[in-house]
């Protein structure tokens, strides 16, 4: 059975296997049950992938999760869904009868029943969630009601990962894995600081770039109202005011450094979530040393996004050192990750995936390694926000000795979830397994601890200031020596 995240962008019918990303499209899959919240993440103005998300929506002759595993993965910060352009396609929801309600409901009680991962359901009487459950699911007049109600059933295991997903939000998780998905916005990823709102990155040439919003900005207003007064935006925070129709206008106060706040009225235009799912490549000023940013693994070929940034990299001459930041990764497939971790080392295991009946070794495949990276020392970032399969790389380079990791532990989230896809294109997003490294150490709500600790609150530096980029310019240095 193939280690890999779900594969949302193709058409398949069958149980998939998930790492999380941490940063749901939906809110209670950010962070792991039992440890505490991440630290605030981006929440996108823009939609990011991940702690996890869905599979493809392709309907099946009955209401039966097939068992072909293929690739899947995981999505967006905890923040409220962006308002919403229409997709391609996006399904409107459908009438669901009776009897299909019913055999949808059985079969996702009765794979939850054999398969999830804790086998005391965190403390749910499962028999009785069906006894409470198939009267409410058999009356449900439309489907709205219907999926709510199936989203309700997962919720009770209250493991943050685990949930169910209507054709509609299986539509956007694809269209969001193709890089498809879209939203009404000004392009910008901010993070909510105490002084406002953080701007964290900008769509390249989006709304808020053209007028002048720079990175590190401080929002402390939208249209009059202060940015910390989050009650007065209502249900949706003041990122939400942020988000908008296209072709609407919204006033930022906004500051600059330590400079006098000024008034910035921005155009929202339809924003592609993908302009913040890049791979960042660049040189460190001043330094033969390469960084490479990786937002997220719920990326189709991301893989091949690292390997040409490096390579681009290397074409100027060997490296001193290479920085993989993962810092604001939530996850993402595990193929996808496995094949990443195979660029720098060749071969070998990052540890296994466990569960009730499943077993699996994370192989890393031989042959892939990038020429010239051989001996080049590499360093890899975590933090808080580092979740599920950023994790399994991160601890994994640092098992097999061939990166040092620096930072703060990371989320401790790396239940994997295997998706179940149903005849009315819904699907279930079950924790299965749990990942472990190759010593047998567990990584749930523990997280992987870094070899040397920088606690500071990277995402206010810039990167020629960032602490944890310095201290592991030092490292590199000292490899070196």
């Amino acid at each position: 059975m193939p280690q890999i995240i779900k594969n949302i962008g193709m058409p398949c019918r069958s149980r998939q296997i998930i790492a999380l990303l941490a940063a749901l499209l939906i809110a209670g899959c950010a962070w792991l049950p039992g440890t505490p919240a991440p630290e605030p993440t981006p929440a996108a103005e823009a939609v990011v992938a991940a702690s996890p998300s869905v599979a493809p929506a392709s309907a099946t002759p009955a209401a039966t999760a097939t068992r072909t595993p293929t690739p899947t993965a995981s999505p967006t910060p905890a923040s409220p869904t962006p308002t919403p352009v229409p997709l391609d396609p996006t399904p409107t929801l459908a009438p669901v009868s009776a009897e299909l309600r019913g055999e949808i409901f059985e079969q996702v009680w009765t794979t939850v029943r054999d398969t999830y991962v804790y086998e005391d359901y965190r403390g749910v009487d499962w028999e009785q969630a069906r006894v409470e459950f198939a009267p409410r699911v058999a009356a449900a007049d439309d489907p709205e009601t219907f999926y709510a109600l199936m989203r309700e059933l997962i919720a009770l295991l209250n493991d943050e990962h685990s949930r169910f997903e209507s054709p509609q939000e299986v539509a956007a998780q694809e269209a969001e894995y193709r890089g498809e998905y879209r939203y009404g916005g000004i392009g910008a990823q901010i993070r909510e600081v105490e002084e406002g709102g953080l701007i964290t990155a900008l769509a390249p040439d989006g709304p808020a770039a053209r007028a002048g919003i720079l990175p590190r900005d401080i929002i402390l207003a939208v249209n009059g109202i202060p940015f910390t007064d989050t009650a007065a935006f209502g249900p949706d925070g003041p990122i939400g005011a942020v988000r908008g129709a296209p072709g609407t206008q919204v006033r930022l106060t906004v500051r600059t450094g330590q400079e006098v706040p000024r008034e910035v009225e921005v155009r929202r235009e339809v924003i592609n979530a993908d302009a913040f799912n890049q791979v960042r490549v660049t040189t460190l000023p001043g330094r033969n040393i390469g960084y490479i940013e990786i937002p997220s693994f719920y990326v189709e070929g991301v893989d091949e996004k690292v390997r040409a940034g490096v390579e681009q990299l290397l074409a100027n001459g060997p490296l001193d050192g290479l920085i993989l930041d993962v810092r604001a990764n939530s996850g993402g497939y595990v193929h996808l990750m496995l094949q990443t971790v195979a660029l720098f080392q060749d071969g070998g295991s990052i540890g296994s995936t466990r569960g009730r009946s499943v077993n699996e070794e994370q192989k890393v495949p031989a042959g892939k390694t990038i020429a010239g990276i051989e001996r080049v020392p590499v360093v890899v970032l975590i933090g808080p926000d580092t979740a599920s399969a950023a994790e399994m790389f991160a601890g994994g380079l640092q098992a097999l000795g061939r990166a040092r990791v620096v930072g703060t532990p990371s989320a401790g989230n790396t239940e994997n979830l295997y998706s179940y896809d149903y005849a009315d294109g819904s699907r279930l997003l079950l924790a299965t397994v749990s990942y472990q490294l190759p010593d047998g150490t567990l990584i749930e709500g523990r997280g992987i601890l870094p070899d040397k600790v920088v606690d500071v609150e990277w995402w206010r530096f810039p990167i020629e200031s960032d602490p944890q980029v310095n201290l592991a310019i030092d490292l590199i240095a000292a490899s070196r020596a």
